[in-house]
């Protein structure tokens, strides 16, 4: 079910999965008992799956050369470059190849290639348990805040925001891949992550678990098994070319949806609004939620442009906004590292 950009790994045994999964009615963890999945080191296998659109192939390319320049072996889905028709049988398809991908015992972390539609058909066909016993890192955006929302509230899993591999640029200087790869391999990194590059429109410092992703998608759960806990949360959003007034519409929902009345602080991502529009959605954001008293930050360097820094979803983390900036730094390890496996230079 997979295909390796390297050959030296072994292949696995052959997996079979049911045409439909069973899924739980109720969350299968409590919010603050999610898992931790393993860091991982130099020569670690990483898995690439394609749950959404297939990834540009040049880009694809230029994503597995950055990983593979960093130390990590590459193991891409076998359909990666499978042209989309988003039909039922085919949704089963991706995600038994999602499921065959994270059950490969070589692979220790998975990344989406790319995002753009799709994620969510695939669902009803994922059964939680395999992600469950045996949790591994997942990282992505956009698109694939239906699969974080559903690992985190179905499988119990802890997950990241981060890029995915197309937006992956080989060497140091890319500061999206050092982050993710930060993120991956230590515990509980250090960083004040956007500081001096986040916008605080209003201060104050909160904690909570770091939940949320892309606004469409944070929506698109209000009602469904795997949808977004937001109590006591700090809740990150961002989103892509969508004019204010759809904006402003959706953040109307959440609230009536009683999804704002219990966090601790909103931080927003690149949100894509045209430049003429942004002063304007700040103000409405603040008079929405102007009886929370809760900090907010705005401009956050994590979503659809560059750079895409890596959270940690489902991890306790402080928000705290000053005068003009902020950031987001972690509370507890987002991973459990055991003490065979040393801590290793990222790149």
């Amino acid at each position: 079910m997979t295909e390796t950009s390297t050959s030296s790994l072994p292949a696995p045994e052959p997996i079979s999965f049911s045409a439909t999964a069973t899924v739980p009615t109720a969350p299968a963890s409590n919010a603050r008992e999610l898992l931790r999945p393993q860091p991982l080191i130099k020569g670690d296998a990483i898995g690439v799956v394609t749950p959404s659109y297939n990834p540009r192939p040049d880009r694809l390319r230029r994503g597995v050369k950055a990983l593979e320049k960093a130390g990590y072996q590459v193991i891409l889905d076998e359909e990666i470059h499978q042209f989309r028709r988003f039909q039922q049988r085919e949704d089963e398809v991706r995600a038994e190849n999602l499921m065959g991908i994270w059950l490969d015992p070589r692979v220790k972390a998975v990344i989406s290639g790319t995002g753009g539609y799709g994620a969510v058909r695939l669902l009803p066909y994922l059964d939680p348990e395999i992600f469950r016993r045996n949790p591994k890192s997942f990282v992505g955006y956009s698109d694939i805040t239906a699969l974080h929302l559903w690992l985190m509230k179905q499988a119990g899993l802890r997950c990241f925001h981060g890029p995915t591999i197309d937006d992956l640029y080989p060497g140091k200087d890319d500061p999206s891949l050092r982050s993710l790869l930060s993120s991956l391999t230590t515990s509980r990194p250090a960083t004040k992550i956007g500081k001096d590059i986040a916008r605080s429109v209003r201060p104050g410092t909160a904690f909570g678990r770091l939940t949320g992703g892309n606004l469409s998608l944070v929506q698109q759960t209000i009602g469904t098994p795997y949808e977004i806990d937001t109590r006591d949360a700090i809740l990150f959003l961002e989103e892509a070319d969508d004019p204010m007034s759809v904006a402003d519409e959706r953040l109307l929902h959440l609230r009536a949806a009683g999804l704002l009345k219990n966090v601790k602080g909103v931080v927003f991502g690149q949100l894509s609004l045209d430049r003429s529009e942004e002063d304007e959605f700040e103000d409405f954001f603040i008079d929405l939620v102007a009886d929370l008293k809760i900090p907010v930050l705005m401009d956050f360097p994590a979503g659809h442009l560059s750079p895409n820094l890596t959270l940690p979803f489902g991890t306790e983390v402080e928000m705290v906004a000053d005068e003009t900036t902020g950031f987001i730094s972690y509370r507890e390890d987002a991973l459990a590292v055991p003490e065979e496996r040393p801590h290793l230079s990222l790149l």
